[in-house]
């Protein structure tokens, strides 16, 4: 397998103006998230009481159309790419647990599934935020900047898909589930 910069070197099927495009849409979009978040947090201190609040983004919203469009389904997902060592401690998956927190309480309000997908090298670790029970702690080490909250989710509510399986099991799970 070539590496990323290899393959642009070599495939002329990619024109360098497509991914120079692609590059700087998504730069762009990188600058409009943190953009949004200070003024947000700008807002925020102009308010007349302190009011803690967290922001996050979700990175797929899905909605999907039954019945000739009468009834709507929504569905969020959240992409992780994690080092093993980081994103598997003992028989658990562990992600942020402040963004975990306010995925898990939107998906409540809202009434809506909500899919965590974490990449751990060639596989991805699944699971729907209502179903999977979750434990908060802080953990970490404070000399090494890693002493954080974090989400602990039991990999036994997790499934474990394999990298070219990831496509057919979510087509199983939301599309015919």
């Amino acid at each position: 397998m070539m590496a990323s910069r290899t393959v642009l070197v070599y495939d002329f099927s990619v024109s360098l103006d497509v991914v120079e495009e692609f590059m700087y849409r998504h730069s762009r979009d990188v600058v409009n998230r943190l953009r949004l978040s200070r003024i947000l947090e700008s807002a925020r201190r102009l308010a007349p009481e302190r009011v803690p609040v967290y922001i996050s983004d979700v990175d797929a919203l899905m909605m999907q159309y039954y019945d000739g469009g009468r009834r709507r389904r929504f569905i969020a997902f959240e992409l992780k790419n994690m080092r093993k060592s980081v994103a598997l401690k003992g028989s658990y998956v562990k992600v942020n647990g402040k963004q975990y927190e306010l995925h898990y309480y939107f998906s409540q309000m809202a009434g809506i599934d909500f899919y965590y997908i974490v990449r751990v090298g060639d596989s991805y670790y699944v699971w729907n935020v209502k179903r999977a029970p979750v434990e908060f702690k802080w953990m970490g080490d404070r000399s090494k900047s890693t002493y954080d909250y974090y989400a602990l989710i039991p990999r036994d509510f997790t499934a474990k898909v394999e990298d070219e399986e990831l496509a057919f099991f979510l087509s199983e799970l939301v599309f015919k589930g």
